[in-house]
């Protein structure tokens, strides 16, 4: 959450030029022969779940849940008392205000919200000028047509939670009025993690020029966003431990989401739209990995040679861009597992795999490589992190002097031009300033 304060008039003069709706909870106490309003919860631009239209009214308390122009709240924010507020059906004169009002910003399907709203939301809290004159009359509820309350306390949690259980019941806050802003230019929608990607699906009329973050104990990445959409991130090993997702856009988080089951941050996973695939052991992941097709994975049958180092142009590609996974010993109908040739111990031929990409790519970028068996075939795994000193070049024995350079797209490997390099350095660079699009693991 980010605070800070916001002078009254400012606020004020927001509401006057507003022109969307907000859906008001409010609880008011007798006042000689009219209404004075005790506290006002509303959220603008946005419908609260759940929301219904509502008048409770009791001898000396009053709850009414309704909908009026954002504009009219403007009242709330006055410094003298008795100006005219229509909440539906009920008027209300409203106690004076004394600033700064205070402002908490929270994330979509925030925890601690009994009803959590699907985008990111500001809440804007006012303080009564005279709190000490404010006293919410305890006596006995009982009206016509409506619940009946043994105080006032289990009234309001009843009518602005829909809680009856009157155990612990907690009054309403003692603030004038809480304004929660709906923030829906940007927000993250469902997040579907399997054993071998995550799937975000980001939200909103502004997302041009956001950036979608994630962050891990073992996988750090980000992608820079043109428009709403889902956006995938490979998972080498799995959904990383400590998971988050943050939507940002420079220094200000526009959305954030913990994706660790295990973490204390992390509420309902399944009521945030967190859906997480059970994982899987090891060799299923690479099956599916295959399955997947070629995009940020390559397969290849053969391991490559000295002579056939050109192979590993891909391995330079990878590293310019957002890294990724090459898979030897699949056929090249990318489905029929042939095996690679096991003239030496697995270790070995990794160890091999290794120093071909260190003799080869140039400067040489972080890999590892692992080995599987399936269908008692031995395939070799060989992943590409994102490098952090681009540009990375090829170089064989015929271009010692001139390496080669080689970029990612889609499921082809291309030949760099010069903006390409270009656009992978000053990636890179950004990156050391702290507002990178791709973080090195």
């Amino acid at each position: 959450m980010n605070a800070r304060s916001i002078d009254l008039d400012t606020l004020r003069r927001d509401l006057e030029t507003s022109e969307q709706d907000a859906y008001v909870r409010a609880m008011a106490v007798r006042a000689g022969t009219g209404w004075g309003l005790y506290h006002c919860w509303a959220l603008i631009g946005a419908e609260p779940p759940q929301w219904s239209e509502a008048l409770w009214e009791y001898q000396d308390h009053a709850f009414v849940a309704c909908r009026v122009p954002a504009a009219a709240l403007a009242s709330l924010c006055s410094p003298e008392a008795g100006s005219a507020l229509a909440l539906g059906p009920l008027a209300v004169s409203v106690p004076a205000a004394i600033g700064p009002a205070h402002k908490n910003r929270h994330p979509s399907h925030a925890r601690h919200e009994r009803a959590p709203l699907p985008v990111p939301a500001a809440d804007v809290t006012i303080a009564p000028a005279d709190r000490g004159s404010r006293n919410v009359p305890q006596t006995i509820l009982v009206g016509e047509g409506v619940p009946s309350f043994p105080e006032p306390n289990s009234a309001w949690r009843a009518f602005s939670e829909g809680d009856f259980s009157l155990i612990g019941a907690q009054g309403p806050p003692d603030d004038l009025a809480r304004l929660r802003f709906a923030e829906d230019g940007a927000w993250l929608g469902r997040v579907h993690v399997t054993p071998t990607q995550m799937a975000v699906a980001v939200e909103g009329s502004r997302v041009n020029g956001a950036e979608l973050e994630l962050f891990g104990e073992s996988e750090r990445s980000s992608r820079r966003l043109e428009a709403a959409g889902e956006v995938t991130f490979p998972l080498a090993h799995g959904l990383p431990a400590h998971a988050w997702l943050w939507l940002k856009r420079g220094t200000m988080w526009l959305d954030y989401r913990s994706i660790d089951p295990g973490s204390g941050w992390t509420g309902d996973l399944d009521r945030a739209g967190v859906e997480i695939e059970v994982p899987v052991e090891p060799q299923v992941r690479i099956e599916a990995l295959i399955a997947s097709g070629e995009g940020p994975q390559v397969v290849k049958e053969y391991l490559p040679t000295k002579q056939s180092r050109r192979t590993l142009k891909t391995v330079a590609a990878f590293a310019n861009g957002d890294g990724g996974t090459m898979v030897f010993g699949i056929n090249r109908d990318e489905v029929t597992v042939t095996g690679v040739n096991e003239d030496n111990p697995p270790p070995k031929l990794r160890d091999h795999l290794v120093d071909l990409v260190r003799g080869t790519v140039f400067p040489m970028p972080h890999v590892e490589a692992r080995d599987y068996r399936i269908d008692g075939k031995l395939i070799l795994v060989l992943e590409v992190s994102p490098g952090t000193h681009p540009p990375y070049g090829l170089s064989t024995p015929d271009t010692r002097d001139k390496p080669e350079y080689f970029v990612r797209r889609g499921a082809s490997t291309f030949p760099a031009q010069p903006n390409d390099l270009s656009e992978a350095v000053l990636s890179r660079r950004v990156t050391e300033g702290g507002t990178s699009s791709r973080f090195a693991g």
